[in-house]
């Protein structure tokens, strides 16, 4: 069908909006999926089908609470059970499918959120400074935002031993491929699982880093610097390292093991 045949089926099934601007999935007996993380939908919210958490996200997000930084190479997957793993990253990817600031009802622009606006931008007008200058980073606030130094880092107090029990606690978990040995296996699927691998054990390796001694003591830039510069090297020891034991060959999950051939 057609771009306006699909728009014309949509009116046909979304008729009326709720008291909120949204459109409720009582609407239509069609089961509907969240454009951003493929959850169901609740409803149509700021132009695209959405679940309740794509929705409260996206409304946090318009309203000032943007300033994420993807720690890793801004390209994270967003998906049901990772669409809380990279802020940034889910912003974009809602603004990719289509959600849009207009999803707002002109309507309720007005009382409290403009006596909130105006409340903010009063004393950025008495000192003359723009409020994009004020504006603190609103992403990974606190313990994580911290001038490192010798008194508020305890990873400088810990024991060798301590240290290494705090490396062994902090280790990812196991990942397993999503390889069907029921499916043709060739470079276009084997380059597909692996991409699919390492998207997965980059959002574990950021959990990772969190939880290695004196990381969260850094500043947000070099946390986000160090994962940027290294996280191509740290996927690369854990191959080797996993690899050490079958020579020839390359241990890329314990159900993928490829060799040359």
């Amino acid at each position: 069908p057609t771009s306006d045949n699909r728009r014309h089926n949509m009116r046909e099934r979304m008729p009326t909006t709720n008291e909120k601007g949204s459109l409720s999935m009582e609407s239509t007996k069609e089961t509907r999926y969240c454009a951003v993380c493929n959850d169901y939908a609740s409803g149509y919210h700021y132009g695209v089908w959405s679940c309740e958490g794509c929705k409260a996200f996206f409304k946090r997000s318009i309203q000032g609470h943007n300033d994420y930084m993807c720690p890793a190479t801004n390209q994270c997957t967003i998906d049901k059970n990772r669409r809380k793993s990279c802020q940034a990253c889910r912003l974009r990817k809602c603004y990719e499918v289509g959600m849009m600031k207009g999803g707002i009802r002109k309507d309720r622009r007005g009382g409290r959120m403009m006596k909130q606006k105006r409340q903010k931008e009063e004393p950025d007008s008495k000192n003359g400074e723009s409020s994009t200058e004020l504006r603190a980073p609103t992403v990974w606030t606190s313990p994580l935002v911290v001038k490192h130094n010798k008194k508020n880092s305890p990873a400088l107090s810990l024991t060798a031993e301590q240290m290494v029990r705090a490396l062994l606690e902090a280790e990812p978990p196991i990942v397993y491929s999503e390889y069907d040995p029921n499916r043709p296996f060739n470079e276009a699927s084997m380059m597909t699982l692996l991409t699919s691998l390492a998207d997965r054990e980059l959002v574990h390796m950021i959990n990772w880093a969190k939880r290695v001694p004196g990381f969260v003591d850094l500043t947000l830039h070099d946390q986000v610097h160090l994962l940027e510069c290294a996280w191509l090297e740290i996927l690369m020891i854990g191959l080797v390292w996993r690899s050490m034991e079958h020579p020839g060959k390359l241990l890329f999950a314990p159900n993928l093991l490829l060799d040359r051939s």
